[in-house]
């Protein structure tokens, strides 16, 4: 499962990562630096009781930015 998030993550640009990443601090009460240096960057070690939470909001992310039209 985290080499599927890690993945789904790397489909975003930066900003849509600085935006989830935001949104995931406020979701889980947590930093958004610890969020992004221990689950996204460099340890890549996301708690396995959050996975399914991450994946969800990854896979929700993914298909509003598929469903926003392109100006």
């Amino acid at each position: 499962m985290e080499k599927n998030i890690q993945s789904l993550f790397n489909l975003l640009d930066s900003d849509q990562q600085k935006n989830l990443i935001i949104e995931m601090s406020n979701y889980f009460k947590m930093k958004p630096l610890s969020i992004r240096n221990n689950w996204f960057s460099s340890y890549k070690e996301i708690p396995k009781r959050n996975q399914a939470e991450v994946l969800t909001m990854l896979q929700r992310k993914i298909k509003l930015i598929n469903l926003t039209p392109q100006l």
